[in-house]
């Protein structure tokens, strides 16, 4: 095991046991508490989900090839690309497809056996790129260790599992560059970009910056700054060879990227409008470099042998060459948002992309570990005097014991760091004393590698274990998911029997109803990926959805609102029973699971629009955006809203008709001035317990109608909660009337990912009925500070007779369906003059459409969906789905394997040639 050479097969063989050893150590304890590896938030609700439902259409697929495999899903939202929905998770991730070795019963243990030989190859893919920067064995094989259980894996296993991939492929690309910038072969760099660009677009994105850095610092290590003419050949070599990757990946690359770009993710302000980050996060550059916490995404946790290879860094520069050029690289980018912002595709600054750092820690780890027994006195100083600097970290901790409460994780790194310099400097004073012989040498080194384990199986079980940081807690129980899923709504969907085409909805207080209906084979609302149509979105921000998020537009049963909820077709509504008060008008309770404490009920409308019917009503989208959110769901009863220079509204009617929305006169005050003041538009919170009255001034306006409640102009300045660091910009505001309430979180800004300025706030209150004398509306901000507030207003929009009648024609004029499928939509519909097929379909560019055999461009009809203008008569009418650049992205990839045919046949032959001498 400790004698030098290349890593071989028998360094595969030997880390092969050592990994087995650190896998028991470490996740032998799940097997004894019996947990999973699924996370209660996104492990249940988007990674086991849709690694589940992916390997489900696989195996429909292989069992009945000739139906095809299916692109478009209903079960996904509202119904949803495949590919750019799962491309994010699983459709690229060659580990997944092992998942169809397992029975269809054996699915929990695939997603967690498949976990843990990611997490194998990722010590695989080390050892390969130490093999190629000739780091020789036993330090590639200690190195490897630290690599496979370095934080951002152990971390990883149990939040984001497709977060390994980049840990993988991240070596094996600078081994491809590598190999061009030696004049070898570029076939493994080929092949490293095409598993890049396949498996995961948004980590192709860093990963393309992070190998054209090392490209960069490992050529002028090679050869120098004089030679730097040299540098065209190799570029030119790089990025054709670049191309051939991303070419080949194209089939699944291009879609991917489409459903990207037509998402509802916003690209914000660049770097958050941020120019530094919080003080918190320069400190935890330090706090955490040993330990398992982090901040931003910011990643590290490694091992302490990174405090005796940090010195290293400079007195080394010459050994250690690219891997001190990269980090210096690195701990730039570390520093400013900008940088950030970069990294993340010029989103909120995530650094995502430190698990590339790992890598270069890890292979100076290695080389140290090779140079054990032939370190100098003033090495082993400065290692010293390295660790002495990070013992003060601990130290400054206690110190802070109020801002960060003080951990016996956060000193025990620092021991194992002193543990492993004093083997070290025993290592020195045998040999200055001649009695280093070889017995001595193999105690050293099996000591050194027995320290290293154990610091990183502390590591992983301080972060995993109840005396830790208790991230089980956080995790199913092994065995249970799947009985979660199926008792999503006590069994109650089980009870709806109507074989028509509808949705199933659930209320405002469900929003831990997710993705679920995926697996329950049901045609839904909701859907939490991150990945969603953006054309959703722009429908759900015109009606100021209150439970928007970027990558859940629709959820919560879009706060109960009564006419959406009847245009997206949702005739079921499950709910608990204890939740039915919040079921919208219109809405019956005509099952339920049980009378017992916990019960779900079946609600329903007859009043949900049909899947698709003609429409001759239209608003231009200019005239419908002068209505407030109320009117805009009120319109939506009398017509469709059309963009006319995207079609030809001649021969429709224009809306001219009046909206029965009225604005209801109230006056404002704060139920307790200690707590909250009303001064104008300006409300000053001191206690977040304190309420604000909405007392209308006529409560008979209420009677018998939906009110609503709308903050317009919001903006909060948030009370210091301390001299330095950072205070959070986020609250929650509630509304209150009788025995409901209705809450909006406006999130904080360092929650990238999902941050987006809450302007406005609307809240559906519902029906009050006939009564006028209960409480009176009350608003509750959660956090203290400032609010800004342009506008309040109370809507109130009466429930009568002539809704129904409108909704009524709807049905009359519905098309008659024939063929429903996944890909394949037909029917009939006739119609005395021209009108517009307006469907609940999500628009994308996927749908195509014939009328009578010839085929009609859609139209995007209500912001958000599918629209066919057809002719006055009878009309035949055939949908047909196919994902958009499919085709373009297959003959992207054939083009790509056809020029690496020519790379192999042709270019690879004459290299020598090419490159400069």
């Amino acid at each position: 095991m400790f004698e030098e050479n290349n890593a071989s097969k028998k360094t595969a063989v030997y880390y092969t046991g050592l990994f087995l050893v650190m896998t028991a150590l470490i996740y032998g304890y799940f097997m004894k508490e019996q947990k999973s590896f699924i996370w209660e938030g996104d492990g249940f609700s988007q990674h086991y989900l849709v690694f589940k439902d992916y390997l489900s259409m696989w195996r429909g697929f292989l069992s009945h090839p000739t139906e095809g495999f299916p692109f478009w899903d209903w079960h996904i939202g509202l119904g949803a690309d495949v590919i750019a929905s799962y491309g994010y998770y699983v459709i690229g991730d060659p580990f997944v497809y092992l998942g169809l070795l397992f029975p269809e019963g054996m699915t929990e243990l695939a997603y967690h056996v498949l976990i843990l030989v990611r997490v194998y190859v990722v010590g695989l893919a080390f050892l390969a790129f130490c093999r190629q920067m000739k780091i020789k064995t036993p330090g590639a094989l200690f190195g490897s260790i630290l690599y496979t259980f370095t934080f951002y894996v152990v971390l990883n296993v149990v939040r984001h599992p497709f977060f390994l991939l980049p840990m993988i492929i991240f070596p094996l690309l600078c081994l491809g560059m590598e190999r061009i910038l030696q004049g070898e072969s570029n076939i493994a760099f080929i092949l490293a970009v095409f598993f890049s660009a396949f498996s995961n677009f948004y980590f192709f994105y860093m990963l393309t910056v992070l190998v054209f850095i090392f490209a960069i610092t490992r050529y002028f290590n090679l050869y120098g700054i004089k030679e730097w003419s040299r540098i065209v050949g190799y570029v030119w070599r790089a990025l054709y060879s670049y191309l051939i990757g991303v070419l080949m990946a194209g089939i699944l690359l291009a879609p991917v990227v489409w459903g990207f770009l037509q998402s509802s993710r916003q690209p914000g302000e660049f770097a958050a409008g941020l120019s530094f980050y919080p003080i918190e996060y320069y400190f935890g550059l330090f706090k955490n470099l040993l330990i398992t916490e982090r901040f931003l995404w910011t990643v590290f946790g490694f091992s302490a042998c990174t405090v005796l290879v940090a010195p290293l860094l400079f007195l080394w520069r010459k050994k250690f060459g690219h891997i001190t050029a990269n980090l210096a690289v690195y701990a730039v980018i570390l520093l400013l948002p900008a940088f950030g912002s970069i990294m993340n595709g010029f989103s909120g600054p995530y650094n995502r992309w430190t698990f590339a750092i790992p890598l270069f820690i890890s292979a100076g780890s290695a080389i140290l570990f090779n140079e054990r027994f032939n370190l100098t006195r003033s090495e082993l100083r400065a290692m010293g005097l390295s660790a002495v600097a990070f013992s003060s970290v601990p130290l400054m901790i206690a110190d802070a014991g109020d801002v960060t409460p003080f951990r016996l994780a956060y000193p025990i790194p620092v021991a194992f760091a002193w543990l492993v310099w004093a083997l070290l400097v025993w290592a020195y004073w045998l040999n200055q004393s001649g009695r280093l012989n070889s017995n001595a040498k193999t105690t050293l080194s099996v000591a050194l590698l027995i320290l290293a384990m154990a610091n990183l199986v502390f590591n992983a079980r301080d972060f995993y274990q109840p005396n830790g940081q208790n991230e089980v807690a956080a995790l199913l129980d092994y065995g249970t998911v799947d009985e979660t899923y199926n008792e999503t709504f006590g069994g109650a969907e089980q009870l709806i029997k109507d074989p028509g085409i509808y949705r199933i909805g659930v209320t405002s207080k469900d929003t831990d109803v997710k993705n679920q209906m995926a697996l329950l084979n049901r045609m839904g609302m909701n859907s939490y990926l991150s990945v969603t149509n953006g054309a959703v979105a722009d429908f759900a921000k015109q009606l100021e959805n209150n439970q928007f998020q970027l990558i859940q537009p629709v959820r919560g049963g879009f706060d109960d609102r009564r006419i959406a909820n009847n245009l997206l077709g949702v005739k079921y509504i499950l709910t608990e029973a204890g939740h039915a008060k919040y079921l919208p008008a219109g809405y019956e309770v005509v099952q339920r699971t049980g009378e017992e404490k916990g019960a779900f009920v079946v609600a329903q409308s007859e009043q949900a629009y049909p899947f698709a019917y003609a429409e001759s009503v239209y608003l231009s989208t200019e005239e419908f955006e002068k209505y407030n959110p109320v009117e805009k769901e009120a319109f939506l009863s009398y017509g469709i809203v059309l963009e006319p220079s995207e079609t030809d509204t001649a021969a429709l009617t224009p809306f001219a008709g009046e909206l029965a929305v009225k604005s209801v006169a109230f006056s404002l005050a704060s139920s307790d001035p200690e707590k909250v003041q009303v001064s104008g538009g300006t409300i000053t919170v001191k206690d977040g317990e304190g309420t604000i009255e909405l007392r209308p001034n006529d409560p008979q306006e209420l009677a018998n109608a939906e009110v609503y409640v709308h903050l317009k102009g919001l903006h909060f300045d948030p009370k210091h909660q301390a001299e330095y660091g950072w205070t959070s910009i986020g609250y929650g505001a509630r509304v209150s009337i009788d025995d409901r309430t209705k809450a909006v979180e406006q999130g904080d800004l360092l929650s990238f990912s999902s941050y987006f300025h809450r302007e406005d706030m609307l809240f559906n209150m519902e029906s009050k009925g006939d009564t006028t004398d209960s409480a009176p509306l009350s608003l509750q901000l959660n956090a203290a500070g400032t609010y800004k507030v342009d506008d309040i207003k109370i809507y109130a929009y009466p429930l009568d007779g002539q809704y129904a009648a409108r909704v009524s024609e709807k049905q009359a004029n519905a098309m008659a369906i024939e063929t429903f499928t996944d890909e394949k939509i037909s029917g009939t519909i006739t119609q005395a003059k021209p009108s517009v097929l307006t469907t609940s379909i999500p628009y994308t560019s996927g749908w195509k459409a014939q009328v009578n055999g010839k085929e009609v461009g859609t139209v995007k009809v209500n912001y958000g969906f599918i629209g066919i203008p057809l002719p006055a008569g009878e009309s035949e009418i055939t949908l047909t789905y196919q994902t958009p650049l499919l085709r373009t992205g297959g003959i992207l990839s054939i083009s790509g394997v056809l020029l690496l045919f020519c790379n192999q046949r042709f270019w690879n032959k004459k290299r020598q040639a090419s490159l400069p001498q």
